[in-house]
């Protein structure tokens, strides 16, 4: 009913992402939205600019990866594809390189944002074929899996001795065994978007590993681990200890203390964690759709406050900065049709996989 509603109402690329015809197609590179993105990822590939990966600027590759999947951009629109091809090449020349032997920041921003920050778009994107995405897909599946499927929650060091390491960073210093390699051995948000990306094309051995990572996530020693996980430390560069990853922010549904900005992430949590079963099946999961659910209205719709559904200028695509799908915000159905829309998303992704 209210994916009807929604090719009835929404535009083009919301019609486009939910209906794939040639006509939704033609419309939705004529979107507002579309016309605004698009050419920052042209200006990118014209120049041949892999930089400024990571970050919360709308400059930034991965936010403009992330607005360009949002948006139901693919592989299969020539004009795109055409502008994803510089960002191919340097993959798989890049999954070829080898970063210095010692332990820095920038070997580990090697692996980080060069591999899986640029990657973890491009399955959903259309590139779940690709040879470097899926040689940075199964890396990273490895790595996570020889670490979660410990239960291990116990992350963090003494750093007291760590020089440079600021007092207040030490009782949550990173035990450098976790990314000694430069190779982070925890799960972030990423990671779970190449991984949901990738689960059609995975085999059966790669969606169990995926699926014990996406496990790791709901064990009681999960909420002990701090939200910005902690501090890494690789001494010798300009500053020894920094903050690099964030974990995935599940609210604590028992208390209900949360405010307005941690409840940013959520939809954008609920929809890619709908992709793994051990997500579906936790208790959290269940607790995280009773509480979207109470904002369904007597037609079956969905109305979120605006600070869900956020879409505002440098704001994190991960963190739920940017989940309007190219609608027009004047629109007096704008928030029922993102809200709906998110949620029909959802509830597609529980309902496929259930019939499977």
């Amino acid at each position: 009913m209210n994916r009807q509603w929604l090719l009835d109402n929404a535009g083009a690329p919301i019609r486009y992402i939910l209906d794939k015809t040639a006509e939704n197609a033609g419309l939705m590179l004529q979107n507002s939205e579309v016309s605004s993105w698009l050419p920052r990822l042209s200006e990118r590939s014209q120049a041949d600019n892999i930089g400024a990966i990571h970050g919360s600027h709308d400059y930034r590759m991965e936010n403009i990866l992330g607005k360009c999947w949002i948006l139901g951009l693919s592989k299969k629109m020539p004009i795109f594809h055409e502008n994803m091809e510089f960002i191919l090449r340097f993959l798989n020349r890049h999954i070829q390189t080898t970063p210095p032997d010692e332990l820095s920041f920038g070997k580990i921003y090697h692996f980080r944002d060069s591999e899986k920050v640029l990657s973890c778009f491009l399955p959903f994107l259309g590139y779940h074929d690709d040879p470097a995405i899926l040689h940075i897909a199964r890396k990273r599946l490895d790595i996570l899996y020889r670490f979660t499927r410990q239960k291990r929650y116990d992350i963090y060091c003494d750093g007291s001795k760590m020089k440079g390491m600021k007092q207040e960073w030490r009782p949550h210093v990173i035990d450098p065994s976790l990314y000694a390699d430069g190779h982070i051995a925890l799960p972030d948000m990423h990671d779970f978007l190449l991984f949901a990306g990738l689960l059609p094309y995975f085999s059966e051995d790669e969606k169990d590993k995926a699926e014990i990572i996406a496990g790791w996530l709901f064990g009681e020693g999960y909420k002990s681990i701090i939200r910005r996980y902690g501090y890494f430390y690789a001494p010798g560069g300009s500053y020894s200890a920094k903050a690099i990853i964030f974990k995935l922010h599940l609210i604590d549904f028992s208390d209900m203390s949360f405010d307005k900005g941690d409840l940013a992430s959520l939809l954008l949590n609920v929809f890619v964690l709908s992709h793994f079963k051990t997500a579906r099946d936790s208790e959290w999961f269940s607790l995280a759709l009773n509480y979207l659910n109470q904002y369904k209205n007597k037609n079956g719709r969905y109305n979120f406050p605006p600070h869900m559904i956020t879409e505002k200028p440098d704001g994190y695509v991960i963190f739920g900065g940017h989940m309007n799908a190219g609608e027009n915000k004047k629109n007096k159905m704008y928030n029922e049709i993102i809200s709906t829309y998110w949620m029909e998303r959802i509830y597609q992704n529980i309902n496929d996989i259930e019939r499977v």
